[in-house]
């Protein structure tokens, strides 16, 4: 009896597992994956890194009309070095300024759409112009552009007037745009009869930069 309990247990003809080892693909797997995360937080913490305050509209300014505080407000974005952005600690600086071109609400703010000229200068005058789309360029046009407000009619002394663009509305319930013409005072009285009259076509002769 003694002997049958001292006796080893009986083989199960099962084979213990010796300890695994990782695959060489998992290994490899882990290390992409801890690389990738590394280098997505690198790239996110360098974009949150860079970003700037600069202005951007908080309303509608029309082309001409002088930049308010409350006109502005600031947003923190990544700056592009080609972008001339308006930095929000240059505020006070553009604040009286005036639209150069249309500025829209949720806009980025950029110093060439800001002049501190006054429409007219000394010597200009504007002169609306009601016209018809087909007297208009098909791709349109926009402030700043260079035209000429071409005589039309059959009249005994037709005038072209080279004229600047400063401000086009929208079409309205007669089917006609009004163009704003910057020209020489001089040419105001005459330009403004053709105009009534309906005897003008504008000719695009350069864009505006």
């Amino acid at each position: 009896m003694l002997l049958q309990r001292l006796k080893p247990p009986a083989e199960t003809g099962q084979v213990r597992p010796l300890p695994g080892r990782r695959s060489p693909m998992m290994f490899l797997a882990s290390v992409g994956l801890t690389a990738l995360g590394a280098l997505i937080a690198w790239q996110v913490y360098g974009v949150a890194a860079h970003r700037t305050p600069v202005l951007v509209m908080a309303r509608d300014v029309p082309i001409g009309q002088p930049i308010a505080a409350q006109d502005l407000r600031t947003v923190a974005l990544g700056l592009d070095p080609g972008v001339q952005m308006v930095e929000a600690s240059g505020k006070s600086g553009i604040i009286g300024w005036r639209a150069a071109v249309d500025l829209k609400a949720g806009g980025v703010l950029s110093r060439g759409q800001l002049t501190d000229a006054v429409v007219p200068a000394p010597g200009e005058t504007i002169v609306p112009v009601a016209l018809k789309p087909s007297r208009l360029p098909a791709r349109g046009i926009r402030p700043g552009d260079r035209v000429v407000a071409a005589a039309v009619s059959d009249g005994a002394t037709p005038a072209d007037h080279p004229a600047r663009v400063d401000r086009v509305g929208p079409l309205d319930a007669d089917g006609l745009v009004v163009v704003d013409l910057v020209v020489p005072a001089a040419d105001g009285t005459a330009l403004a009869r053709q105009a009534a009259d309906g005897e003008i076509a504008l000719v695009l002769r350069s864009r505006a930069g």
